[in-house]
């Protein structure tokens, strides 16, 4: 065995011991795709890296407008935050600390951005019917539907940030879960179908009790919307 450390790796014991990141002469590796693939191709928002208007302005009977407006500034700021994460980690960071806080912080906001979106783009502004296609699909790994219903209402109550149903491709199984933060609970692998936020921005402007503005959520949910999440990723 050759004994003989080199000087790249008398650098890095270096960088370690004093507790610094040894930059490699290619830098941060560049973390971008092709515009043009995607399950998100051709919308605005998180896979262009733009902030996405609201679907709807208002949600009669739902959401208001003021509602809605200060929700999606909540959202336009995990943009922002997700951005200046992201050009920190691109300019180079020789502390390990704060590197440390800016890849944690790009999970959080890149997280926060795509649940956001996610369930904005799935409120419907009225009942809509799930297509056969879909409740098929919902017998099959969850059972009943007024069953799925009422579990997913207590994981909203539970949660403190996001509940959501979601499909994981790996056991090929839709699951409910909760979520305490935009970076907590985080199911690896799985694609969420539906995504409903909790935390008190999203409902404390126009219901006095989270368990009001849940029930309604469950009254507003664009089924066809997800409908085409799955298709779009489920094994088949």
């Amino acid at each position: 065995m050759n004994t003989m450390m080199s000087r790249r790796g008398v650098l890095g014991v270096l960088g370690l011991a004093t507790g610094g990141l040894v930059a490699s002469a290619a830098g941060p590796p560049k973390e971008s795709g092709l515009s043009s693939e995607g399950l998100l191709v051709g919308h605005a928002g998180f896979q262009p890296r733009t902030t996405m208007p609201l679907p709807h302005d208002e949600l009669p009977g739902f959401l208001s407008k003021a509602q809605l407006a200060s929700h999606h500034a909540e959202y336009a700021r995990l943009v922002e935050r997700l951005h200046g994460a992201e050009q920190g980690i691109q300019d180079g960071v020789p502390d390990a600390a704060k590197y440390a806080e800016l890849r944690h912080a790009q999970v959080a906001a890149a997280n926060g951005v795509l649940l956001h979106e996610l369930y904005f783009t799935g409120l419907a502004p009225t009942k809509v019917e799930p297509p056969r296609y879909l409740v098929g699909h919902m017998t099959e790994h969850m059972g009943p539907w007024a069953t799925w219903q009422e579990d997913f209402r207590q994981c909203a109550l539970t949660a403190t940030a996001w509940a959501a149903l979601v499909y994981d491709p790996y056991d090929d199984r839709w699951h409910d879960v909760v979520m305490s933060s935009d970076d907590d609970g985080v199911w690896i692998g799985a694609n969420p179908l539906v995504v409903c936020d909790v935390s008190p921005h999203a409902w404390s402007t126009d219901y006095r009790q989270r368990v009001d503005y849940v029930d309604a959520f469950l009254e507003h949910v664009d089924w066809d919307e997800v409908a085409r999440r799955y298709r779009a990723v489920d094994r088949k």
